[in-house]
């Protein structure tokens, strides 16, 4: 099979996203980037009236979703945080329990259908049911070729050692979960499979005995909301050398309130956002760019040593996300040596009209008017997967 060859009008490359023009790309069989050129830009970017001129970004990479539960969209609308979600008898675990396999997995097929449309490449996904849940997802992505991670959920003890050997890695719903009696089946998982643990923790309230325990334990490599996190937890964070995902509009859907953006800006915590629940939420990192810069604007007072850049915000969705589950060797920026994970956005749509567009306001432009309405192509290692008609 012959390389692949591609051409973008312009292009965010490499980790810091910088923009080049006449990018061509050179793809392997495997679909790894092995050849990259580009011009740099030394002017105004031009957008062509005839024809399309096209933006080339990284795939995005969803840090933290519940992809089972898409078949339930909005059936928990206006409940509490606690009714929907706590396991086993909220009402996502109910639905769970008494859906049939079929809806499930359309549900979870329609859910990336629905990634690829927004650019979404890669997904995180909670999983839970145990090894039934993890065969699931499997099952539903046979012949999907999207990226993802599918953190297990052990029932018990005895699907531990099962948990970590089939799934990614595990995800924990709380830290109640790891007892003084399991505690020690866990840490030997972990040392012989070697594999991610990430945990909900402060998503709705701060409870210092399970904090504590976390840090004191030191296994978790990913710690998911942290929206109640004080000072003094985020320092224990970098201690450990903690990742953070935060997913802000699901906080607010529950109204358990905003993430300490401030204190993680300070300390320069690498964040990666996550879309959370679909039964509550919609897939769209754009949205959720957009709905946390916002609450920055609002937390931040116009300090400017608080202040997001359009960069810092597009790095949350592809390069800190891929840093944060050891991924950056072969995902998260366009790059010799990492997949052709990528999609192409039109900048000549009425929404991106602006009468100066150069290699500074670009990244404005992406980060608060770019819809998945604009994205005309997605890739994964070099294959289209998605293009819009």
């Amino acid at each position: 099979m012959a390389n692949k060859y591609l051409f973008s009008n312009y292009a965010l490359i490499g980790e810091t996203l910088d923009l080049k023009q006449n990018v061509n790309l050179e793809i392997d069989q495997n679909g790894r980037i092995i050849g990259l050129s580009y011009d740099t830009i030394s002017k105004n970017l031009e957008i062509s009236p005839n024809r399309q001129t096209v933006l080339m970004i990284p795939g995005f990479i969803n840090s933290h979703i519940h992809i089972g539960d898409n078949f339930a969209k909005e059936l928990g609308f206006n409940k509490e945080l606690k009714e929907i979600v706590a396991p086993p008898f909220g009402l996502k675990h109910k639905l769970l329990r008494q859906t049939p396999e079929d809806i499930k997995i359309k549900g979870i097929q329609n859910a990336v259908l629905e990634m690829l449309s927004n650019g979404i490449t890669f997904f995180v996904d909670f999983r839970e049911g145990g090894v039934e849940g993890v065969n699931l997802l499997k099952k539903a992505l046979t012949d999907s070729s999207i990226n993802y991670l599918a953190l297990g959920r052990f029932m018990d003890e005895s699907e531990m050692e099962s948990i970590f050997d089939l799934a990614d890695g595990v995800g924990i719903s709380s830290y109640k979960q790891i007892s003084s009696s399991n505690k020690k089946y866990v840490l030997s998982a972990k040392q012989k499979f070697k594999k991610i643990i990430a945990c909900h923790c402060a998503e709705s309230i701060r409870n210092e005995n399970l904090i504590n325990n976390i840090f004191n334990d030191n296994f978790v490599d990913v710690i998911i909301h942290g929206t109640k996190f004080i000072k003094k937890d985020l320092e224990k964070m970098i201690e450990n050398n903690i990742s953070l995902v935060l997913c802000p509009r699901c906080n607010g859907y529950f109204g358990t309130g905003f993430p300490p953006i401030n204190e993680i800006l300070k300390f320069k915590i690498p964040v990666s956002l996550g879309t959370d629940n679909l039964m509550v939420n919609n897939t769209d990192l754009f949205e959720e760019i957009r709905y946390f810069y916002r609450i920055s604007r609002v937390l931040c007072r116009y300090n400017k040593e608080f202040q997001l850049t359009s960069k810092d915000l597009l790095k949350m969705v592809t390069v800190n996300a891929a840093k944060n589950f050891n991924l950056e060797h072969e995902f998260g920026s366009i790059s010799k040596g990492r997949f052709a994970d990528l999609f192409l956005i039109d900048l000549g749509f009425p929404n991106l009209f602006s009468s100066k567009l150069d290699s500074n306001n670009i990244y404005d432009i992406i980060t608060q008017r770019t819809k998945s309405e604009n994205i005309i192509k997605t890739f994964i290692k070099g294959g289209v997967v998605f293009e819009r008609n």
